[in-house]
């Protein structure tokens, strides 16, 4: 599953709601904006600490992402390092959708509780237009010029510009691992002196 936190495009209002166990404030927004059906979304999740505001990066979450006659996606489990999180999804339909986020401060898959904190936002998904297929045609207008090329591309995802977010979001995971695990280090040979 890809998760990213660099995104180029522009992002909906965050929704900001507190958990229902009072674990944390989840901030909810979109990349784009506003969502069309058949072209791909990112679903931006900050966790947030209920006193300090200030970023949790020790929660588990789960998302379940229903449209009216039940779940279309389930994100079984998954865990933030910087207090974010960016979830890719394409939505198939038009209409309205609830997403909602089960979070515990231990393990989802290990936790032994049977009710989780959870939060739900609503979310509103526009008709989309067909994508059309890129289109290249030669127009020749005599024996003597050359063939004029003209493209027109309809594409408007700059796919290059996710696959670099990702491959930021991976370098800042693993320094972030790193710096962690000296200060563990640091703090265990400081313990054992």
């Amino acid at each position: 599953m890809l998760q990213c936190t660099v995104f180029a495009q522009e992002e909906s209002a965050p929704q900001i709601r507190l958990s229902s166990k009072g674990l944390a404030y989840v901030d909810l927004s979109t990349s784009p904006a506003n969502p069309v059906s058949g072209q791909p979304t990112i679903i931006l999740l900050e966790f947030l600490d209920p006193q300090s505001k200030a970023p949790r990066a020790d929660i588990y979450y789960k998302m379940i992402i229903r449209n009216e006659t039940g779940p279309v996606f389930v994100l079984p489990g998954g865990s933030t390092i910087a207090g974010k999180v960016g979830i890719p999804y394409q939505f198939d339909n038009p209409g309205k959708y609830q997403i909602e986020i089960d979070l515990n401060d231990t393990d989802i898959s290990k936790s032994t509780s049977t009710s989780l904190d959870a939060v739900t936002f609503p979310l509103y998904v526009m008709q989309g237009q067909p994508q059309e297929t890129n289109q290249t045609s030669l127009n020749t207008t005599s024996e003597n010029n050359p063939p004029a090329v003209n493209t027109e591309t309809s594409n408007t995802i700059d796919w290059h510009l996710l696959v670099d977010g990702i491959l930021i979001v991976v370098v800042g995971a693993l320094v972030a691992f790193l710096i962690k695990r000296r200060t563990r280090s640091k703090q265990t040979a400081d313990l054992s002196k």
